[in-house]
């Protein structure tokens, strides 16, 4: 082989792997990643009326399934489907990737019972060791109709108490379900977190090497460009403070119209914590009327804790 064709070939393999890269990225992001996610569902999952509400859930987020029988009655499991690729000979691979999620559907009549005969640890113990390195979410569904038409059935502490067991000694989630549209949204809902989990890792992992600690992937972000969009970026922060609306915010600005210039005023004056006490509010926009409103010294100091105190557990 002449060396123009090896850096042929060689420049095959870089635009080769550059693609599967961005084919990669573009698989992961939120929304596309949902249609590499199969659940698959043991058949008696399916038995009552949740079981349309399951199916109709996973299809409105476009998540795949498979009906199929598991090794243990009413269970969910769920894998990764990797896009197919192609290599530098032509071949074509694929493979699926399990996640180690399960979820298990337990109905409210057959947890009484565990809890009366003490058998629920068992019964998860039995699941983990069908399924060793899972996450089990166990999903109780009806216990409270249940327990409303057969009064006395069990006591509600030994049910918190049977429930409780489980989740510290086997590392064990519950929820508690009354409708088929709550189990529906619960499988769906895990579904869609378990599709978008790469990406959140790669986001995060991202944002550590970084150390960058705002991102604009969200609705609603302020893209800021030298000095412009700060007095909306400050705004916006003000209004995120609890129980400050954006009169309370503008009234902040019209006052102080940088933070910076804010952090002085909380720094150098003598009593920093009444600093905005007596600052006035104007009603929508609109002048200042004779029955001024301020905004107060208990805003005023919860706003100067928030951005002078050094406790990270200094509550406002």
């Amino acid at each position: 082989m002449s060396a123009k064709q090896g850096k042929s070939c060689e420049n095959v393999t870089e635009r080769m792997q550059q693609l599967h890269f961005n084919e990669q990225q573009r698989n992961m992001k939120p929304g596309m990643c949902n249609k590499f996610m199969h659940a698959v569902i043991d058949p008696d999952f399916l038995q009552g009326e949740h079981g349309s509400e399951v199916l109709s859930k996973l299809n409105e987020l476009s998540l795949k399934y498979e009906i199929k029988r598991q090794q243990f009655p009413r269970v969910v499991t769920f894998y990764r489907a990797n896009a197919q690729t192609l290599t530098v000979q032509g071949a074509v691979t694929a493979k699926t990737s399990p996640l180690k999620f399960i979820v298990h559907l337990m109905t409210g009549q057959e947890l009484v019972l565990h809890v009366k005969e003490g058998t629920l640890r068992s019964i998860v113990d039995r699941l983990t060791t069908l399924y060793p390195g899972t996450v089990l979410s166990l999903l109780v569904f009806g216990l409270v109709s249940y327990c409303r038409s057969n009064r006395n059935c069990v006591g509600r502490k030994e049910t918190e108490t049977a429930l409780t067991e489980v989740q510290l000694f086997n590392k064990c989630s519950y929820q508690l379900l009354d409708t088929a549209e709550e189990v529906g949204n619960f499988v769906a809902q895990l579904g869609k977190s378990l599709a978008e989990l790469p990406y959140k890792q790669q986001q995060y992992d991202k944002y550590c090497q970084e150390q960058l600690y705002l991102g604009n992937e969200k609705k609603g972000c302020v893209r800021v460009e030298g000095s412009a969009g700060l007095h909306q970026l400050y705004q916006n922060q003000l209004v995120k403070i609890p129980s400050v609306s954006l009169e309370v915010a503008e009234a902040i600005i019209s006052v102080y119209p940088s933070l910076s210039q804010l952090m002085d005023g909380f720094r150098f004056a003598v009593d920093g914590p009444n600093l905005l006490a007596d600052i006035p509010i104007r009603r929508a926009g609109g002048p200042v009327t004779t029955s001024i409103r301020r905004i107060g010294p208990e805003m005023s100091k919860k706003i100067y804790l928030l951005y002078s105190s050094l406790e990270s557990s200094q509550e406002l």
